[in-house]
């Protein structure tokens, strides 16, 4: 027993019965009990507002209150305090659906023994206690299953979906209907992402047989946003060693994906920038080491012989030709630079077409010789646009050169013009080696060159600056091409296009 007394509200109206009660439980032990006397329910819930009691004797047929309502009012007020019916022999039934209600226990008048009335005491009062520390241990795990961060599922062995935390309530926002009691991978999450389901149904499978398994998984959340979830199902055993639930937990990583994604393509344009500064230096390293040894072999042969007039002339040429080759690339490289760094802007004048492109076929029919014909066609006899000279001269010139260059000699460059109201379309066409497939994605950047180039020499530097003269014009360029069936470039820019609106399409 404890040192302090046992405070007991006996609530009876039938005064022999508390008699004998009472008398019970002095015989039991006088010291330890304080009992507290109520004839009607009113009397006994003015106690229980000012008073605190251990235990309650409570007779259900009372004056001002019968049958179950009487301990629906009594547990409305001390719902934590334990319960004991009194009840006549003819009353059981009320009692046993007294206790499913939520009293400890009865006892039936005239059956009591001072040794029962102790031990059920003393058991209602171990059960309530019991009952508290299980309530207030539901209580700890519902505060923490419901305030962590991590998105929590309880789910029965097979897979069912029996409770979700409100983490992941509000972060997914689906309403409960549709996910418990449910099987997981049925839930919304997962209805889009076959992947996450199939993972899913197998790690049921492992969980429920005592494995852990952990995954990234995708999900939808309500809003149809699409999130990435550090995903793992635990199994839960208890006394006997056998599993009585699933934990399914969650961690959303969306955002540490992104920024993996994001190293990700840093790493790779680091890497593609290392490649092409490997390229760069590879390609200064060749094509500026032929002309420049042509220069040095010319000079050094003129320097200790003594040779005619013409043999002198074709060494002169030579060197001409070779620091002309080493200006161009360097023109190239520094154009390339000036655009890649936005030095460059379009400067528009007005010029004809048809005499313009004119001009540079005949230029090319000169310098290159008979080795291709060029065929140029244009719709009208003057076509009248607002262009970059400079710009327009480089599109077209590195791209008559890359056919000439990849076409068989004696090859047909087919070089076309046509204009609309509002833009002027260039069409180049070769018969040439053509570019293969997978390399017609990386066509346009600096440095690269198709894989069945051969011997061909290049600098891969002609599309990039084309492409970036074609993108400072605000235009377009297609290509169409087939490996061993040559190429057509089609190039598309305004033919009038006023400052103000070159300004806005530029911001």
């Amino acid at each position: 027993m404890d040192d302090y007394p046992i405070t007991v509200l006996l609530v009876e109206d039938n005064l022999a019965d508390v008699a004998l009660l009472t008398e019970l439980l002095q015989d039991a032990d006088l010291e330890y009990w304080q009992i507290t006397h109520a004839k009607r329910l009113s009397i006994a819930l003015e106690y229980l507002q000012n008073t605190t009691f251990d235990v309650i004797l409570l007779d259900l047929s009372l004056p001002d209150s019968q049958g179950l309502d009487t301990i629906v009012q009594v547990q409305s007020r001390v719902p934590h305090l334990p319960i004991i019916v009194l009840t006549g022999l003819q009353d059981k039934r009320i009692a046993l659906q007294a206790v499913a209600q939520g009293a400890q226990d009865y006892l039936v008048k005239g059956e009591v023994s001072s040794e029962l009335l102790l031990k059920t005491v003393g058991y209602a009062r171990e059960r309530i206690q019991i009952l508290q520390r299980l309530q207030e241990s539901e209580q700890r795990f519902r505060g923490i299953f419901n305030q962590t961060f991590q998105f929590i599922s309880l789910l029965s062995p097979d897979g069912v979906v029996l409770d979700i935390n409100q983490a992941l309530r509000d972060r997914m926002g689906f309403p409960d209907e549709v996910v418990l009691n449910h099987l997981i991978w049925e839930a919304p999450y997962w209805k889009f992402v076959e992947q996450s389901q199939s993972w899913l149904k197998m790690a049921i499978l492992r969980a429920s047989e005592g494995e852990t398994l952990q995954a990234e998984l995708q999900a939808y959340t309500s809003q149809e946003t699409l999130q990435w979830l550090d995903f793992s199902i635990k199994p839960l055993k208890n006394g006997n060693n056998t599993i009585t639930l699933l934990i399914a937990e969650g961690w959303n990583i969306s955002t540490l994906k992104q920024a993996e994604a994001e190293i990700r393509q840093s790493l790779a344009k680091e890497q593609e920038l290392n490649q092409m500064k490997n390229s760069f230096i590879s390609m200064i390293s060749h094509e500026f080491r032929t002309p420049l040894s042509s220069i040095i072999l010319a000079v050094d042969l003129l320097e200790n012989y003594n040779f005619a007039e013409d043999k002198k002339k074709k060494y002169y040429d030579q060197i001409r030709g070779s620091i002309s080759r080493t200006l161009e690339l360097f023109d190239e490289i520094l154009l390339l630079g000036r655009t890649e760094s936005g030095k460059v802007k379009a400067k528009y004048t007005s010029l004809d077409l048809t005499k313009f492109c004119s001009e540079i076929v005949e230029t090319f029919q000169l310098t290159k010789g008979n080795s291709h014909q060029i065929i140029f066609s244009v719709t009208d006899a003057s076509i009248v646009a607002k262009m970059d000279t400079c710009l327009l001269k480089h599109i077209l010139e590195n791209l008559l050169s890359n056919g000439i260059k990849y076409s068989p000699k004696g090859g047909i460059i087919r070089f076309s013009l046509s204009c609309s109201d509002h833009h002027a379309k260039f069409c180049i066409q070769d018969q040439g080696i053509g570019i293969p497939k997978l390399d017609q994605a990386k066509l346009f950047e600096p440095f690269h060159r198709a894989k069945n180039v051969g011997k061909i020499k290049g600098t891969g530097l002609g599309l990039a600056i084309v492409k970036r003269c074609v993108d400072l014009h605000l235009g377009n360029i297609q290509v169409d091409s087939k490996e061993g069936h040559g190429t057509t470039f089609t190039v598309i820019l305004p033919r009038h296009i006023e400052e103000q609106e070159r300004e806005t399409i530029n911001a």
